[in-house]
């Protein structure tokens, strides 16, 4: 009876059992709990109430075994199999293929912009779409059992590991094509709008795929691998599935290197900022500067904006560097006022990422900084690029409202790129907006390209905008903005972005031609 009790347990057997013998050795009810028993009785003790009562007791007790895995081992919002039981089935799956042979994937799927999402709306709204994602990959992946060689194979697991991110494991597949088939198809449900409450929210995912045992014979390296493949997807622009690659490891170091360095930076005063002067194409006169992000890292050197800015953004990082640039700028622009460097003031420009501008406590952290520095704010502007405008206009304008109210002034940068339309620009109180510098590198020999800058110069003074120029670099540009009536110009062909000590020697000498002028 042990030895059957044993057995029906290693073949997966969950029913309640209750134990009967007719032996009086009381060891034999040790042994029989440890071999899975719910309970145990001596059958010349049984009564019809004793019988009843066990199995009650044998039932409750199921039930309630039952609930404490369900905590354990599945999500509570999506009631799909957590981490943990994830990495169990992931386990079992490896050891079925060691033995039988065969080809497993991971997919490691991440939602992208799902912050925005749950920002904008509310977190409410936020758990209805994770739940309705995991309906989406369930339906789909219980449907996907022909991807299995053979009917033996180890059902297919779809998980949440937490947050936005779910797993899903493809056992014993017929190809290494086929996991990028079912990423494929994961992708193009994602795309499919979300119906959440009276809501429509449209969401993408970023999803790496690591293969067994190509990619790794072991549970932890596969996940890591996996994870590895997301982030390249992140990379390569969202909304794509990558296959894993060992210089994607190396890529995972280097970013994670970065990271803890840029979380020392600003401590360590290893960030700086680089001033380049904005001009008055009329009176090729300076009417304001540029704050420039640098790193000035210990080993690497001079690190160039592209190669953190966007992983500070990803990990949060912009909002304390963010607020460290706005003060440093604002108090550099007041040292100059102060020492004379400039006989008419001029503004500072900083631009915002997209996380600054959706922070809760930007306007706050902004007053904060212009008391401190004692800078009037209409020496300050902030330049927002045209796809944080665009993202979700109610909420735009009523950010910049609060900012200009301030009198602080405001400009669009990168204009061009993106896809805002004239007539909403007049909903935008706005002061500037400055061309994208891929539409002035080209004008001089693309038609397109003038005939595109054209028509924004003529848009911008029908709405009352002034309009600068980015990147000019060489006089036939200038020569040929100014013909096109555009109003202000930055580039390299009148100063690069300086360190502050040049910045202000080139104020200075600036100024001092003006009056001698």
């Amino acid at each position: 009876g042990l030895d059957l009790l044993r057995e029906a347990q290693a073949a997966g057997c969950s029913a309640p059992v209750i134990l009967l013998t007719g032996q009086k050795d009381h060891n034999i009810d040790i042994k029989a709990i440890k071999a899975g028993a719910t309970d145990y009785l001596n059958k010349t003790e049984i009564s019809t109430e004793l019988l009843e009562r066990s199995i009650r007791y044998a039932l409750q007790r199921k039930r309630t075994e039952d609930r404490i895995v369900r905590m354990a081992y599945y999500d509570s919002l999506t009631n799909l199999p957590n981490r943990a039981l994830f990495q169990d089935r992931l386990r079992q799956c490896i050891a079925h293929l060691k033995r039988y042979k065969g080809t497993a994937a991971i997919l490691f799927i991440d939602l992208d912009n799902f912050k925005r999402i749950n920002d904008t709306l509310e977190h409410r709204i936020g758990d209805l779409l994770l739940v309705e994602v995991a309906d989406r990959l369930s339906h789909y992946i219980r449907s996907s059992d022909t991807l299995a060689r053979n009917a033996n194979a180890i059902t297919h697991t779809v998980a949440r590991l937490g947050g936005d991110e779910f797993t899903v494991l493809l056992s014993e597949l017929d190809s290494p094509r086929s996991a990028g088939k079912v990423a494929q198809r994961i992708l193009s449900l994602l795309n499919e709008p979300f119906h959440l409450d009276g809501h429509e929210a449209f969401v993408s995912a970023s999803i790496g795929i690591a293969l067994y045992p190509h990619d790794g014979q072991d549970m932890d390296t596969l996940i890591k691998n996996a994870d590895s493949a997301m982030y390249h997807a992140k990379e390569e622009g969202k909304n794509n599935f990558q296959f894993y690659r060992q210089s994607m490891n190396e890529s995972a170091l280097e970013r994670l290197s970065i990271e803890n360095g840029l979380r020392k930076a600003v401590q360590k005063n290893e960030l700086v900022l680089y001033y380049q002067p904005r001009f008055n194409i009329a009176r090729r006169s300076i009417v304001g500067t540029e704050a420039l992000l640098r790193w000035n890292h210990p080993e690497r050197g001079l690190v160039p904006p592209s190669d953190f800015i966007p992983l500070a953004e990803e990990s949060g990082l912009i909002i304390p560097i963010g607020e460290w640039v706005i003060r440093t700028a604002c108090m550099q622009n007041k040292l100059w006022q102060d020492e004379g460097l400039s006989s008419i003031p001029i503004a500072i420009s900083i631009n915002l990422s997209a996380r600054q501008f959706r922070q809760d406590d930007l306007v706050r952290a902004i007053d904060r900084v212009l008391e401190d520095s004692g800078l009037d704010p209409q020496y300050l502007e902030f330049e927002i690029t045209e796809s944080v405008i665009m993202k979700d206009a109610d909420t735009t304008v009523s950010m910049l409202k609060k900012l200009k109210d301030r009198g602080i002034r405001l400009s669009m940068d990168d204009f061009g790129t993106g896809y805002s339309s004239f007539s909403y620009l007049k909903r935008f109180p706005l002061d500037n907006i400055k061309i994208d510098r891929s539409f002035i590198k080209d004008m001089t020999r693309n038609n397109e390209d003038e005939a595109i800058v054209q028509a924004i110069i003529a848009m911008a003074h029908t709405l009352k905008l002034t309009v600068v120029a980015e990147g000019v670099e060489t006089e036939e540009q200038l020569s040929r903005l100014t013909d096109l009536g555009c109003d202000e110009m930055q580039g390299f062909l009148l100063s690069p972005p300086l360190p502050p000590e040049e910045a202000s020697r080139y104020l200075a000498r600036q100024d001092h031609g003006k009056k001698k002028t």
